[in-house]
């Protein structure tokens, strides 16, 4: 089976190259890379390259191999595809208006030959009737105008692998741009090549550029041999294209430019395209011929082909040659001709027939006959040790060449079809037998066979179990005085004697010479009280027919290592609180040392291990972190297997000089005190850092965050450890730092910190004050807040004030959150009295108390509705009339304009009578009553803003009205956090109406003594039995009872409830005035 003529793989992956054979085992494989021996013969029939790159391209092909001979097989050319880079950098080209422009591909390493699309301002460029992308992707311009110039592109892509690269730009420049455009008469500037292509493979493209002005005006015209073509013809005339040529396709092919309407004469250009055929045979020898000896022999072999193959032939996969072998020659037409055959000829004979479309084979096997075979060397009688190879011998003549078969009795081991494991039969006739078996033992036969007869040959192969070694000694390190014990067991063969020696170094050992020494019969070598002397290499010689061996051990005797020796601590030259100890190496004691450990003593201090895992190739060590002013002395030992040794001698006592202390104060903590002093305290800084004895500490401190000096306490006591900052500025930060020193001079500073001195109260009020009423209650309230640097803490929020003149200590105030991020700031103050002059002002707090306030704006609040008329009562009652009197309302709530009185009969609205009076009225008599009959009677006053409350009464004509008794059956229900609900019995009405309920309690603190405050009161409301008591305290005992009230006054108390507690609740403000304090 034939390899592909060509194959293209991709780099960096595995190609695997197989060799298909047919023939008599074994059959060896050998491969050739461009001619070179590439591997010798062995049982591989393939060939791996694990990772392909360019440089494996090549030829390859294969040589297999048996007995009969040798065939090689037709080329097979491995191409790598790959692509690199561009290689070519930015460049330039210029033509001139009207000629063709060229602008060749920038080179690229690539196989195969990418496809180049050209490409200018990001867009594609196809191919028209004035651009032209040639065969070696070379883009044309044909009659270049000036908007032709730019920068031009090619991207690469290889097909194959798949890869694009996309080069650097060329660019174009169009010259003598605005001149006349003449007739340019017509170029041939890409003139058709020489091409060669195989038959019935592809296509054949002959290619044709020309350039002329006007461009429509020219035309291309082909001929092939002078005759004019008409089909194939593409790309507006420049190319020919010839699908699946043949050989009549080969021929002079030309093409011509010519221009139309113009005297300019036409061009032509032209060149050869010639059409391979692949080789064929027309004549093939059969695969097996055979000859006598001293005959002559044609081995038939033609071909045909364009252009006409060449013969070649080889034997055995060697070429022929007629000049070294004049009995070989080369017939015309190709056949091979051998004259006067001789045995050697026997093989296999191969015919190649090659062109430029590639290569062909045809093979076959010339047997020499008429020589009965025979065996000129057989195999002999032989020994062998199990495992070992051996080969039975069988070298043979005749012809043809005698076909080789070996057996053990009637098994066959290995012939040219037969191969067992183990059993290989070798190009020579030979039996390899690898590794031999004990069951190998026997007679084993060679029979050599051709046309002409057989002979065999037999010999005795006789196998020994081999002598080994199978407990061999094994490598020892024992502690010295202890015993060492070395083995040395075999297995060997049951008729084989063996004999032990043991060797040290080289020597052999007389056991009998000490009384240590002891060998027991199956080869142990006992040693006992081992010492250094005992040490070194043992080796265990066993020998017997059947196999010697040998297995070596070396023996370690270990100790305790010694001292190691001179000790000499000296301050380092290079570091700072260090010390350089240098020592001499100490014996290893037969056993490497696995560390030395090295202790120190610190003031005299015990003897403590410093460092327990010095490398143990060390002879110096350099003891750092040592602490100034201190002394310091040091010893080491060495440590192995066996344990530790003894210590070294001590060094000699250094102390380090003195250094400022090392590491700051510690826990430094700075709390306010008052709002001009801040308390700073500390601890000392570790004793290991303070590097000699403390003399005192530096206190330094400045304004956070701003580019001032700091000032400095100097504190000469060591042992004190706080201090009182004091003329400090209020409400300020501050940062502090403390630091130690000593004799030699003064360590680093504590980390920064922080603190504020204490706030004070704001020394500015709000600016830009305004108040304006918004209503009969409420007033509205605008300001800008004072500059930060006076407020002179943390802004809590503002109080605004509102009193009436006249009255400064009655002030209602409103508390407001400050708001920090309007530059103007709203607040109200409601619950103001009605139609009231009042004075406004506004003030900023801190947590230690309230600035100044601004200076008071005066306003007035809103007219509204006014209040109850007040005193109202009746004299004069008759049968028929009565007197109605009252007073001005207390709460007038602006201009009174008048009053207005009605009456009617009790619950008969259809009989009220209604009258207006002036507001200088103040009684009235009411006429045209009926005797004894109950009226209701109401009085209100009135303002501009409409009627105020009503102020009623019922009265029976001809009765006067008398004082109200108390309520009765108090009961309270709905007890929550804020709220009851009190269920009540009305008392003696005093002939009239109910004007008011009112809800008195005890708060608090209950008992008979104790004050009953207003708590709660509903007006005009007669029927009612039941009242909700709100804004009562949280979690707080109450008491209450209760008054009703009517026209002629209010009635005594009721009885008292029973005491209750509201229910809690959740705070409703959140915590105010928090202050942080720095703990550490």
């Amino acid at each position: 089976m034939e390899p592909p003529q060509t194959q293209v793989h991709l780099e960096r992956n595995r190609l695997v190259l197989t060799c298909m054979a047919e023939g008599s085992w074994p059959l060896e494989f050998k491969w050739l890379y461009n001619g070179s021996e590439l591997t010798r013969f062995s049982l591989e029939y393939r060939y791996l390259i694990p990772s392909l790159d360019r440089a494996h391209a090549g030829n390859y092909r294969c040589i297999v191999r048996n007995r009969v001979g040798a065939i090689m097989q037709v080329t097979t050319e491995v191409q790598v595809a790959y692509m690199g880079g561009f290689v070519e950098g930015e460049r330039s080209q210029t033509v001139s208006q009207g000629d063709g422009a060229l602008i060749k591909a920038p080179h690229i390493h690539s196989f195969p030959r990418p496809q180049i699309t050209w490409f200018r301002d990001g867009r594609k460029i196809p191919s028209s009737s004035r651009i032209a992308i040639t065969l070696d992707n070379t883009l044309v311009i044909l009659s270049t105008v000036a908007p032709d110039a730019g920068r031009y592109y090619a991207q690469a892509v290889n097909d194959k692998n798949g890869e694009n690269k996309t080069s650097l730009p060329v660019v174009l420049t169009v010259e003598n741009v605005g001149g006349p455009a003449d007739p340019i008469a017509p170029s041939i500037i890409i003139s058709p090549k020489n091409t060669s292509v195989t038959m019935g493979r592809n296509e054949a493209i002959m290619e044709c550029v020309a350039n002329a002005r006007p461009l429509v005006k020219m035309s291309i015209t082909w001929r092939k041999d002078g005759v004019m073509v008409n089909t194939g013809i593409r790309d507006f005339g420049r190319r020919l294209v010839i699908s699946l040529p043949t050989v009549s396709d080969s021929g002079y092919y030309e093409c011509e430019a010519s221009l139309r309407s113009s005297s300019a004469p036409p061009v032509s250009a032209g060149a050869f395209l010639h059409v391979l055929e692949y080789p064929l045979f027309v004549k093939e020898p059969p695969s097996h011929i055979s000859a006598e000896m001293e005959k002559v022999v044609d081995i038939p072999c033609q071909a045909r082909g364009t252009p006409q193959p060449d013969i070649v032939w080889y034997k055995d996969a060697v070429p022929i040659s007629p000049v070294k072998i004049p009995r070989y020659r080369v017939l015309v037409g190709g056949s091979l001709q051998i004259n006067g055959l001789l045995p050697d000829d026997t093989g296999m004979f191969q015919c190649f027939a090659r062109n430029l479309a590639g290569e062909i084979q045809t093979n076959t096997y010339l047997a020499v006959t008429s020589i009965a075979p025979n065996i000129t060397a057989g195999p002999a009688d032989s020994a062998v040790i199990d495992g070992t190879s051996v080969i039975l011998h069988c070298e043979t003549s005749g012809a043809p060449r005698p076909a080789i078969t070996w057996q053990k009795g009637e098994r066959v081991l290995a012939s040219g079809s037969v191969q067992l494991p183990r059993f290989t039969l070798l190009e020579s006739g030979s039996l390899l037998i690898s590794p031999s078996h004990l069951s190998d033992a026997g007679t084993y036969t060679c029979m050599a066979s051709n046309s002409r007869g057989i002979d065999e040959a037999s010999a005795d192969l006789l196998v020994w179990a081999r002598t080994r070694i199978t407990k061999p000694p094994q490598d020892q390190s024992v502690i010295k005085g202890t015993k060492a014990v070395m083995t040395c067991g075999v297995t060997r063969d049951p008729s084989v004697t063996v004999r032990h020696v043991w060797e040290k170094s080289g020597s052999a050992i007389d056991v009998n010479a000490s009384p240590r020494l002891r060998l027991d019969p199956d080869g142990t070598l006992h040693i006992s009280q081992t010492w250094s002397g005992d040490i070194g290499t043992y080796t265990c010689r066993v020998t017997s027919v059947g196999g010697n061996d040998s297995r070596s051990a070396h023996l370690r005797v270990r100790q305790l290592p010694h001292a190691p020796e001179n000790p000499i601590a000296v301050l380092s030259a290079t570091e700072k609180r260090a010390i350089n100890l240098t020592w001499a190496q100490a014996f290893d004691g037969n056993s490497p040392l696995i560390r030395y450990i090295l202790e120190v003593s610190e003031n005299n201090a015990p003897w403590t291990v410093l460092l327990a895992n010095i490398e143990p190739e060390s002879t110096g060590v350099t003891v750092g972190g040592l602490i100034p002013a201190r002394s310091y002395q040091f010893r080491l030992c060495a440590v192995n297997d066996v344990g530790r040794g003894q210590f070294s001698k001590e060094t000699d006592r250094l102390t380090l000089p003195e250094e400022p202390p090392s590491a700051p104060p510690q826990t430094v903590i700075a709390s306010g005190r008052t709002n001009q002093s801040i308390m700073i305290q500390w601890q000392p800084p570790p004793e290991s850092h303070q590097n000699g004895p403390l003399q005192g500490y530096i206190i330094r401190y400045c304004l956070s965050g701003l580019p001032v000096d700091c000032q400095m306490k100097n504190i000469t006591n060591p042992d004190q450890t706080s201090l009182l900052l004091e003329d400090l500025i209020i409400w300020t930060n501050y940062e502090i730092e403390v630091a130690a020193y000593n004799g030699a001079g003064r360590g680093t500073y504590s980390h920064k910190v922080t603190e504020w001195t204490l706030q004070g109260v704001p020394t500015v009020p709000p600016g830009n004050v305004q108040a304006e009423a918004v209503n009969s209650t409420t007033v509205r309230l605008t300001w800008s807040a004072p500059s930060p640097q006076f407020i002179n803490g943390i802004n809590q929020g503002y109080k605004l004030l509102a009193w009436e003149p006249g009255r400064p200590s009655e002030v209602s105030m409103v508390t407001v959150r400050p708001n920090f991020q309007d530059s103007v700031h709203l607040g109200h103050i409601s619950g103001l009295k009605k139609f009231t002059d009042y004075y406004a002002s506004v003030l900023c707090f801190t947590t230690p108390g309230d600035g100044p306030r601004s200076p008071p704006q005066r306003f007035r609040t809103h007219e509204d509705t006014p209040g109850a008329v007040g005193h109202l009562s009746f004299t004069d009652i008759l049968d028929t009339s009565l007197k109605v009197s009252w007073k001005e309302p207390q709460e007038k709530n602006g201009l009174l304009t008048g009053y207005r009185i009605s009456w009617e009969e009790f619950n008969r609205t259809n009989t009220r009578v209604t009258h207006y009076l002036p507001n200088s009225t103040q009684e009235y008599k009411v006429t045209g009553l009926t005797a004894l009959t109950t009226y209701t009677i109401q009085v209100a006053a009135m303002t501009s803003k409409g009627q105020g409350q009503l102020s009623a009464s019922t009265i029976s004509s001809g009765v006067p009205p008398e004082l109200p008794g108390p309520p009765t059956n108090l009961a309270i229900s709905n007890i929550g956090p804020c709220s009851v609900t009190l269920q009540y019995k009305p008392g003696y009405d005093g002939k009239t109406s109910i004007s008011r309920w009112v809800v008195e309690a005890q708060i608090g603190v209950i008992g008979e003594n104790e004050e009953w405050l207003l708590v709660h009161q509903l007006s005009n409301e007669p029927d009612a039995r039941v009242l909700e008591v709100l804004d009562l305290n949280p979690y707080t005992f109450y008491r209450f009872r209760m008054r009703q009230v009517n026209i002629v006054g209010t009635s005594p108390p009721s009885q008292p409830s029973r005491k209750i507690e509201t229910l809690p609740a959740p705070p409703d403000v959140s915590p105010a005035n928090v202050t942080l304090r720095t703990a550490s």
